[in-house]
């Protein structure tokens, strides 16, 4: 497979949530802002190990399939490193060529992933001596289902960062972060699907955004007890679409940013429709 050629193994500045800044503020950092001539979207930087060496490691941008789908064309709106600090600042924006060789299909047809390898891209950049800030999950954040129903509760605080209807902060190259709870139970499959609900509202733009838990400072378990001081980042999911129901009083599923969104006569539900995360994992496949 040619594509296999982007696969170049690199270590960056930030490889997990544990450097420098506060937690809070590297997950602002992990998300990036991604453009089309169809759409506009949000991506997330993705680690994926490489089990020879536990040194080396796969960056990667993960986002939804319909995010990039029908364009020629991916601008990448990446912030710059100085001194293993992201830089505030006009967004450094990346061109890609929408091809095989640049996006990888989630080896599943129905799930609404892809993959964009940036391995090379980072290289690319570094001959400009230009550094990416590029802080990233890991497949140590992405707890099994089985690991969940023993940990978690039925319903969790949650957040989601990213770009709805485009909504940024483009003086500062910034997403805008959303709080909710979890709608339905992550360990569980809802309609038979890899997939959960969260009480957060899906919009254009937001396609592709990470959905996590995090407790900085303490949290209730399951048993009920306080687990004071203790923190805690899991990646649970990713926002592809929305409930909405018409009119009629019909309940649809409605891919933001798509032209299904855009039949008049259709009120939002405030809920949104996310891919676990562990289907994530599915590219390994792939990228190995």
């Amino acid at each position: 497979m040619k594509a296999i050629n982007l696969f170049v193994l690199l270590l960056t500045v930030e490889v997990s949530f544990s450097q420098n800044a506060h937690v809070t503020e590297q997950l602002t950092y992990n998300t990036i802002r991604i453009e089309t001539e169809n759409a506009m979207g949000t991506g997330f930087f993705f680690n994926f190990k490489v089990e020879t060496d536990s040194l080396k490691y796969i960056p990667t941008i993960i986002t939804n399939r319909h995010v990039v789908d029908g364009s020629k064309k991916i601008l990448l709106y990446f912030r710059k490193s100085l001194n293993g600090q992201a830089q505030n600042g006009t967004a450094l924006v990346f061109e890609i060529p929408n091809t095989t060789e640049t996006v990888i299909q989630h080896p599943n047809p129905k799930i609404d992933l892809v993959a964009i390898p940036i391995a090379s891209i980072l290289q690319q950049l570094q001959k400009k001596e230009i550094i990416a800030y590029t802080i990233g999950f890991s497949e140590s954040e992405i707890p099994s289902d089985e690991f969940q129903k023993k940990e978690l509760k039925a319903f969790e605080e949650i957040y989601m960062i990213g770009y709805p209807r485009g909504l940024w902060d483009e003086t500062n190259n910034m997403p805008i972060v959303r709080e909710g709870i979890t709608a339905t139970a992550p360990y569980l499959d809802y309609n038979g699907a890899k997939e959960f609900l969260i009480d957060i509202a899906a919009f254009g733009g937001s396609s592709g955004s990470p959905v996590f838990l995090y407790n900085s400072s303490g949290y209730a378990d399951k048993s009920g007890s306080i687990n004071v001081g203790r923190s805690r980042l899991f990646l649970l999911g990713v926002l592809y679409a929305g409930p909405q129901f018409t009119i009629d009083g019909e309940v649809i599923k409605l891919v933001p940013g798509t032209s299904s969104e855009k039949v008049k006569s259709q009120i939002p539900m405030n809920l949104g429709y996310v891919i676990k995360s562990s289907e994530i994992l599915g590219f390994k496949t792939i990228l190995k």
